[in-house]
């Protein structure tokens, strides 16, 4: 069973938010990773691929996904070089935001009864992943109310998010009886799946000669296609896949770094000292001092939400 890393909420939400909210600009090494919460992920920018679970999908502006605790998700652009970003804006639920809900008699201030809540209380339940196609911006107007709200708003203007996660819950929740599964464009590149799949199984030993035969060329052939494309040699790549794993962990677990170095398929300490501070500038020991010295560590890691769509 594949186990990726779990980003935990503790790190991210404050006192008084239902939610927190960010922007991300996804490279062709993010990280697969899970929440403790259900995040409410929207194409701002761009083209992309979308992997939620076991299942790879082609994604645009306007498509928003809808993903529960537990389900394993990462976005990759389509243009593999950097030069057209994938900008994807990250709406997290709080993981006890449904017991709150239910505690509340007769709804919260502004939704009204609590038959009104239903949609938002079954998003929060929901058990697999579905996706939005948004028609005419509807879902984008919502979203950016909600982050001026939360993110300009004194605390007493939190109570207005809830309605308003109410009525996006109420948009989006038909469409988690219809399945999302757009297939790739004619001129999809198959090196996606190769980096996919990189993603995926960065902790196995996969050999130049393993990776060439998915996409039935010649070793030599795959080194000069991968640079190329991408920039990087595989190797380069691959390692890249792992230093990003490595600060994962060394922020939301309390592995050691002798542990974390084997959970990124790296043996050598040495060597991976060395990978590390070539890619962070810094030890292992330090980057987590540094981190959990920050009560923001968490949202640095992820990014940062100066962004609104308009």
């Amino acid at each position: 069973m594949e186990v990726f890393p779990v980003f935990t909420g503790e790190y991210l939400f404050d006192s008084c938010s239902p939610l927190h909210m960010l922007l991300t600009q996804e490279t062709v090494t993010s990280v697969r990773h899970q929440h403790d919460f259900v995040e409410i992920a929207y194409v701002v920018q761009g083209e992309g691929i979308h992997l939620a679970g076991g299942d790879t999908m082609q994604v645009r502006q306007g498509d928003l996904f809808v993903i529960p605790p537990g389900v394993s998700h990462v976005f990759h652009p389509v243009d593999l070089t950097g030069a057209d970003p994938l900008l994807i804006f990250n709406c997290m639920l709080r993981p006890e935001l449904g017991a709150m809900l239910r505690a509340m008699p007769g709804g919260l201030p502004e939704s009204g009864p609590q038959e009104k809540l239903q949609p938002l209380l079954k998003l929060l339940e929901m058990k697999q992943w579905f996706g939005y196609r948004e028609r005419s911006r509807e879902v984008s107007r919502l979203i950016s109310r909600l982050y001026r709200i939360q993110a300009y708003g004194p605390p007493e203007d939190q109570q207005r998010l809830y309605p308003l996660l109410s009525e996006l819950a109420a948009l989006i929740m038909p469409a988690a009886g219809v399945p999302f599964t757009p297939q790739p464009a004619d001129d999809y590149d198959p090196l996606h799946d190769v980096i996919l799949y990189m993603i995926s199984n960065f902790r196995e030993r996969i050999t130049l000669q393993e990776i060439s035969r998915q996409i039935a060329v010649s070793s030599r052939q795959f080194q000069r296609l991968f640079k190329s494309k991408t920039g990087k040699s595989y190797i380069q790549m691959l390692q890249e896949i792992r230093m990003k794993y490595s600060c994962i962990l060394l922020a939301f677990t309390k592995l050691g770094i002798q542990s974390v170095a084997l959970e990124v398929g790296i043996y050598d300490m040495k060597y991976f000292y060395r990978l590390f501070r070539e890619y962070s500038g810094m030890t292992p020991a330090t980057y987590r001092s540094r981190l959990h010295s920050d009560n923001d560590s968490a949202k640095e890691m992820m990014g940062s939400a100066e962004y609104c769509p308009r």
